[in-house]
């Protein structure tokens, strides 16, 4: 129930954390989840993304939902 535009902006701008929102170029993957027309919400993990900043990305999730 959280715009992920507004999220992903939330997520820059008060914990220093990019994301991408919206459809990804494949809005026919999202009608099949159910997420058209919104989208989602994207972190682009890799192989050096440590389980800390794993653990500060899901702690400033919980800290914005909870006020949301």
């Amino acid at each position: 129930g959280v715009d992920n535009a507004e999220l992903c902006f939330v997520l820059d701008e008060q914990f220093g954390i990019m994301t991408r929102p919206g459809l990804h170029c494949a809005p026919l993957a999202h009608r099949t989840m159910g997420t058209f027309p919104e989208g989602v919400l994207r972190l682009s993990l890799g192989h050096y993304t440590t389980e800390e900043e794993i653990d500060y990305v899901l702690e400033s999730m919980e800290k914005i939902l909870a006020v949301i």
